[in-house]
């Protein structure tokens, strides 16, 4: 019995003192807590920890986007892709000075067009003789590595600022912004996966359904540069139907292209309808039609404002007709809701052509979009 309650004892004894150890543990830690400074890079620290993961996936896609770019160029004879790349990767645009506004919109045409010019220099200069679908599928690639390259620098930028100024309030601003840029730089890269394959994306809805209308162009001509425009009749009124021209990945210059049009046809149109992609907010359905006024583009401003001036000249009514999905369904495989609201976005195009147009009219029917695997 004395052994038991000796062994008892001694156990109640390591149990006490391991309580007052724990207390006093306990405390200590609470007063470090207390002490300035120590609480704040706990935080950073446990803050940064979750943004470097982040960081990491995006670093991620950057490097599967850089290898498919670099596979692609292996197999069209480039030995060695790699300095092309990186100097691609680093490109940059910058916006022309806005505290003077006059001609603003020239400039950053020119500026943009220039830099587009650019890359496909660049591209032909590595692969000669390349084909115009191989080559707009380098130069989307191009631009999804561009893309991913400033969002992981950015990142890693506010990042390790914030780690050197100890700051807890610019991490917790990253940890609200990273999540989404996460997701944007998710869907770049699949989106070059899609193009890489030659298929439509969800934005390939509005030449979709301009290709639809020029399976019956008796006449088809360029406008303007990687656009096509074609003649169609409907019930008396002739159509002028322009897209991208396909099936490269480009958006071509609707916008110039309209204006040439309109011009051509000394101003004699009665209306312009856009049909373009839309980004759709929350909780709306993907392929849901809506319709309205003005020019359906996301444009920085060149192009639209080129189908607003002209509009304005001749006193030309604009409507627009958009197709809703999110920014990752517009620029990855097109999905079986979008190409189902394709022959319905037409319809409701030739339904407001019907109401308010007459026999004798000239309507100008734009599909604004990338023309991905999108002919005409």
């Amino acid at each position: 019995m004395s052994l038991i309650a000796l062994a008892q004892t001694s156990l109640n004894q390591a149990n006490s003192l391991y309580y007052i150890l724990t207390y006093v543990l306990f405390f200590v830690l609470l007063f470090l807590l207390y002490l300035p400074g120590v609480n704040t890079r706990l935080t950073v620290s446990m803050l940064a920890r979750g943004i470097e993961g982040q960081l990491s996936m995006i670093e991620k896609y950057l490097n599967e986007s850089k290898s498919k770019m670099e596979q692609l160029l292996k197999e069209r004879g480039v030995q060695d892709p790699k300095p092309f790349i990186e100097r691609i990767s680093e490109m940059f645009i910058i916006d022309p000075v806005n505290v003077e506004p006059t001609d603003i919109i020239s400039r950053m045409r020119l500026l943009l067009r220039s830099g587009e010019d650019k890359i496909r220099d660049l591209i032909t200069l590595m692969v000669p003789n390349i084909d115009n679908v191989n080559r707009s599928k380098l130069e989307v690639s191009a631009e999804v590595v561009n893309s991913l390259n400033l969002i992981y620098k950015v990142v890693r930028h506010y990042l390790i600022l914030a780690k050197k100024l100890n700051s807890a309030i610019l991490l917790y601003q990253l940890q609200f912004v990273v999540p989404q840029l996460v997701k944007i730089s998710e869907a770049y890269s699949k989106a070059m996966n899609t193009f890489i394959r030659g298929i439509p994306v969800g934005d390939s809805l509005g030449p979709l359904v301009a290709a639809y209308l020029f399976m019956k162009a008796d006449k088809k001509w360029n406008p303007s540069r990687d656009t096509v425009a074609g003649e169609v009749e409907l019930e008396g009124r002739k159509l002028i139907v322009v897209k991208a021209e396909g099936p490269m990945a480009t958006v071509g210059r609707p916008g110039e292209a309209v204006e040439n049009v309109v011009e051509e046809y000394k101003g004699k149109v009665t209306r312009i309808i856009t049909i373009d992609a839309a980004l759709k907010l929350e909780g709306e359905n993907t392929g849901a039609i809506a319709e309205g006024t003005g020019v359906a583009m996301g444009d920085p401003g060149p192009e639209k404002i080129s189908i607003e001036r002209v509009a304005v000249k001749y006193n030309i009514p604009i409507d627009a007709v958009i197709v809703k999905m999110s920014m990752e369904e517009a620029i990855t495989e097109m999905r079986k809701e979008i190409y189902q609201a394709a022959p319905k976005a037409l319809e409701l195009v030739k339904k407001i052509i019907l109401e308010r147009t007459k026999p004798g009219d000239i309507v100008v029917v734009v599909g604004v979009g990338n023309t991905a695997g999108v002919a005409q």
